[in-house]
């Protein structure tokens, strides 16, 4: 059984260049266009470098995405559990600048429908709405089993907008940006108290201001560490991960926010979510507490 199970899709990032785009027949060429993979590889990533025994069940095929997955997932340490799709099944083209980004993505989230067991896990992260809600029996069989579930919302209007109405608690944890809860339920700060009834713990993330929310019954509040940032993708995940692996070693609420926030500053000063750089790894790892 792992420690952090991630579960949803693991896109292959393509990031577009800041350039216009050339005239019908002529072709651009630019100093580099960057690959790399997000999603559910983000935050499998973090916990990874974390030092957390990190399991990515994803859909995967037999593609050239699926392939290079397969390679860096084993250079990371992370265990893949591969759930059959077609090839290359998730693929983002991603704009991004030091403050925003967007996203054009195609995902079979079909695939997901097909999982009726997920791998045991003491904490199981979703990085995502759509996911989530694919997913949702084999996640509530997981609970009923004991493990713990964590939500990232993500931009996906129609589901945020479901949010209000839940009673169920169907999760442990939801994670939110400010635009995410605004959408959910029209105001950002109290929507903590408003998205209840989805899960008992609500965070609302605000960027290089911090975040704030409810975490295990206690209302939190915590401010970002100020670091020179080069674009945000990731940030959200790296901040998920990030807390996850600090409450899986025992952290207490404020400890663990903060081990948060400095997971997302190590993936601002880099370009794309995954966290795959030797020195920042070790930079991570050597952050957390194994004790308290």
């Amino acid at each position: 059984m792992s420690e952090l199970l991630v579960a949803g899709m693991a896109y292959l990032d393509v990031f577009v260049p800041h350039v216009a785009p050339p005239a019908a027949g002529e072709e651009l060429f630019v100093d580099a266009i960057r690959l790399g993979f997000g999603g559910a590889a983000n935050s499998a990533s973090v916990g990874a470098a974390a030092g957390i025994q990190t399991t990515l069940c994803v859909p995967m095929g037999r593609g050239i995405a699926d392939r290079a997955l397969t390679e860096l997932a084993a250079r990371l340490g992370i265990t893949l559990a591969a759930l059959p799709a077609s090839d290359d099944p998730a693929i983002s083209l991603v704009v991004s600048d030091a403050h925003e980004r967007a996203f054009v993505s195609a995902a079979n989230f079909c695939a997901l429908e097909q999982v009726t067991r997920l791998p045991m896990s003491k904490w199981i992260h979703v990085p995502g709405l759509e996911e989530a809600a694919r997913l949702s029996a084999p996640l509530a069989r997981a609970r009923r089993q004991g493990a713990r579930v964590a939500v990232s919302a993500s931009w996906v209007p129609q589901r945020l907008a479901q949010l209000s109405g839940q009673h169920s608690r169907p999760w442990d944890l939801l994670i939110l940006n400010e635009k995410e809860a605004l959408a959910a339920c029209g105001d950002v700060a109290s929507a903590p108290e408003r998205l209840a009834g989805a899960a008992r713990s609500v965070l609302v993330t605000l960027g290089g201001a911090g975040a704030f929310g409810v975490l295990d019954g206690e209302a939190v509040r915590i401010a970002a560490a100020p670091v020179e940032a080069c674009e945000p993708t990731g940030a959200g995940d790296a901040f998920c991960a990030g807390l996850l692996a600090a409450m899986i070693r025992g952290m207490p609420s404020a400890a663990a926010l903060q081990f948060a926030t400095r997971a997302a500053a190590h993936i601002v000063q880099q370009r794309g979510g995954l966290l795959q750089d030797p020195a920042r790894m070790a930079a991570l790892a050597e952050e957390i507490p194994w004790k308290f």
